[in-house]
């Protein structure tokens, strides 16, 4: 595929990623001027949902690049991996934002001690703060720079988003309570996109030399 092809699916990619947070930005708007449907009787559940269900959206989808390499034998759809993943993160940053908010709005206000023990107290927000957490180290190490200078460490560092999606699952079907359709399906797609990869990851890999392995590495 032309960088000029790659260029242009990556745009299309990108906006059809972020309609929902325009369609959410919407629904804000008609909340604050208290028109349309808004974001119904409780705004700060609704959006607090939501993103996070965008980010989880949004994270198997990267997740997804593999399998279809494998499948498909194209390795140009490695190429959008880094793009997807870090739109996940950006959701879940959106959805953590979302929390201290609400926290901020309580009597005891936004301490970071009235937080931290929220966040120890119950175990569906501890899940999905140490999800963040790992979505935090694969963002923040996710540039070219990183890679070089993590070598291949890099690889194992990164492997954390198995576990990240894990969690992330849980914690979303933790938080609905009820109607566990979604979460569970969700677990699924998860599990089949890990399934896929079992056989590359028995398959002994072939030793690289530093460069073809940052190569190798570095998502686009």
């Amino acid at each position: 595929m032309r960088p000029q092809t790659v260029s242009i699916v990556k745009a299309v990619l990108l906006t059809a990623l972020l309609l929902p947070l325009l369609q959410l930005a919407w629904q804000v708007f008609q909340t604050v001027q208290g028109s349309g449907d808004g974001l119904g009787a409780n705004p700060i559940e609704r959006l607090t949902h939501r993103t996070g269900e965008l980010a989880l959206y949004c994270l198997l989808l990267s997740l997804a690049a593999t399998p279809l390499r494998i499948l498909t034998g194209r390795a140009v759809v490695m190429r959008f991996r880094r793009m997807v993943g870090l739109v996940s993160f950006s959701y879940a940053v959106l959805h953590f934002g979302i929390y201290i908010l609400d926290r901020s709005l309580t009597e005891e206000g936004f301490t970071l001690r009235e937080v931290g023990k929220d966040i120890a107290k119950r175990p569906y927000i501890t899940i999905g703060t140490l999800a963040f957490v790992m979505l935090l180290l694969l963002a923040v190490t996710s540039t070219n720079g990183m890679i070089r200078r993590l070598g291949r460490s890099w690889q194992t560092l990164h492997r954390l988003v198995y576990p990240a999606a894990l969690l992330a699952v849980i914690h979303f079907a933790w938080l609905v309570k009820a109607g566990l359709v979604k979460p569970l399906s969700l677990g699924a797609v998860l599990l089949v996109l890990l399934a896929i990869r079992v056989p590359s990851w028995l398959r002994p890999a072939p030793k690289k030399g530093k460069a073809a392995v940052a190569k190798s590495q570095a998502p686009e």
